[in-house]
């Protein structure tokens, strides 16, 4: 299997027009928002296969920033969509938050950019890292190279984990803070068709990332387009405050009940 410039465009026409039909049906702005966003990925995508390998080429080394900045910038759009799929009153009470923490991610993955002497490199072997800026093909899809620093060098993982490792604000607000504030079910779904699918769809860690955004699309269009959209919605949750109420207001009734030695 090989993955090519023209097929990510196709992709990425697949995905503004599936944005361009949700506006029209005047769905909610945290649908198409979202995937309007990750459509640019695609289209990013396309665009840099026609330099792909030239690593001298300016156009190359921007496309490979552009992605890297794209991929800073998407647990945003993964929150901005994650909490479609709970009660109102409970996004209302945790959105500034949670964009707050997204914002605080995506200044960390901007620090990362920088040659601090004092920080390092990051450790060849994990997820995009490299000592060159190069888009380069990968086993069948876009790698991308980028010289991060190793300010993050602290966190130990394995092969499995080591976007978390490089990445750990990344993989805090894009996955473990929306299934914390109850979006479970998009969460696992978004997590075991995106970057778990992604690792086993290649060994080149490089190219995860890439892979990653190619399949968001499709997961998109998936949730915005198909019946799958209704088995996304939560209405309880455990870490809610009407949830944690309600389990003590039984548990103290429960205790306050008399037992049969009692009666």
């Amino acid at each position: 299997m090989c993955w090519s410039g023209e097929a990510s465009a196709v992709l990425a026409v697949a995905g503004f027009a599936t944005t361009g039909y949700v506006v029209w049906k005047g769905e909610s702005p945290r649908l198409y928002t979202a995937l309007a966003y990750f459509s640019l990925m695609e289209l990013l995508q396309a665009v840099t296969y026609s330099v792909i390998g030239q690593c001298s080429l300016p156009a190359n080394q921007i496309a490979t920033i552009l992605g890297y900045l794209h991929i800073t910038f998407q647990p945003f759009f993964i929150n901005l969509m994650s909490m479609y799929f709970i009660p109102d009153h409970i996004r209302k009470k945790i959105e500034y938050p949670v964009y707050a923490l997204c914002f605080a991610s995506a200044a960390m993955m901007i620090l990362q950019l920088y040659p601090f002497e004092w920080a390092g490199r990051c450790m060849i072997g994990e997820a995009l890292c490299a000592r060159n800026l190069c888009s380069v093909h990968g086993n069948w899809h876009i790698a991308w190279n980028v010289p991060i620093n190793g300010l993050t060098n602290f966190v130990v993982g394995n092969v499995w984990t080591d976007f978390l490792t490089l990445y750990p604000t990344y993989m805090i607000t894009g996955l473990i803070l929306p299934f914390l504030y109850g979006s479970w079910r998009f969460t696992l779904y978004h997590f075991f068709i995106g970057p778990r699918l992604a690792m086993l769809l290649t060994d080149n860690p490089n190219e995860v990332p890439a892979i990653w955004c190619l399949l968001s699309i499709g997961i998109l269009i998936l949730v915005v387009k198909t019946p799958i959209r209704k088995y996304m919605h939560v209405k309880k949750w455990l870490l809610w405050p009407e949830t944690i109420r309600s389990m003590k207001k039984r548990s103290g009734r429960s205790r306050s009940q008399p037992g049969p030695g009692n009666r």
